[in-house]
């Protein structure tokens, strides 16, 4: 083999050994790149997918809003995140109107935390536990089919002394008896939830020459409520 052809070996080698190397060092890196691009842009799009989905659901709950705005506000106004005695003596002048009696007195107590309702027969535990002697004493069994005395009382988790407020709130109207009882129902109905704990009437000879020998006077006493935030609650009821 002459010493030409040797060079010509050569240099094909070369070009080889460049050829490899320009592929390795120059185009594997671009195809990296490209590579990562497209994992990128396949991220990007799930993502974007992902999104495309909240935004439905937010056109969707939005779609919504007014009718959750119309079923919040009787809620709000029945019970509100404030006291709003004002527009509770409003109701309640309106209510005087409507059942023709006349309104003698408001007395409104300070805002309290809620306390929960006990059923009795948590109440009937407490005391045995207290009172050892009460629980060996012989307890009557009611005969089939006779009716439980009392409801139990509706109790929710969500209703704490945190978030709850109660407003002891004592009324006093004048008229007659059948109208004195309208209004009662009214207060029981109304926009704002009152709960009527006590109804004491008296019957007078009434006040002035043109009032009715039939008409009493009413004293109705009960509760309002009052949701309050958790930031508020010590400002509010403390």
């Amino acid at each position: 083999m002459d010493k030409n052809r040797f060079w010509m070996i050569g240099s094909i080698l070369t070009m080889i050994v460049v050829l490899v190397g320009g592929t390795l060092l120059g185009i594997q890196p671009q195809l990296a790149a490209a590579a990562a691009a497209n994992a990128q842009r396949a991220t990007v799009a799930t993502a974007n997918a992902g999104q495309s989905a909240v935004l439905e659901q937010l056109k969707q709950d939005f779609a919504g809003l007014d009718s959750l705005k119309s079923e919040l506000a009787p809620l709000n106004a029945s019970v509100p995140s404030e006291t709003g005695m004002a527009a509770f003596f409003k109701q309640l002048d309106a209510l005087a109107g409507g059942t023709q009696v006349t309104l003698k007195g408001i007395t409104v107590a300070d805002p309290v935390p809620y306390v929960p309702v006990v059923a009795p027969a948590a109440v009937a535990a407490s005391a045995a536990e207290s009172d050892p002697a009460a629980s060996s004493a012989p307890t009557s069994v009611p005969e089939p089919g006779t009716p439980t005395v009392g409801t139990p009382p509706v109790t929710n988790a969500k209703i704490t002394t945190d978030n709850f407020a109660s407003l002891a709130i004592t009324v006093t109207v004048k008229g007659t008896y059948a109208n004195a009882l309208q209004f009662v129902n009214g207060l029981q109905s109304g926009a704002r939830l009152f709960l009527v704990s006590g109804l004491v009437t008296s019957r007078g000879a009434g006040e002035g020459a043109a009032a009715a020998p039939d008409d009493v006077t009413a004293t109705i006493s009960g509760l309002a409520y009052v949701l309050v935030p958790s930031t508020q609650h010590a400002a509010t009821v403390g």
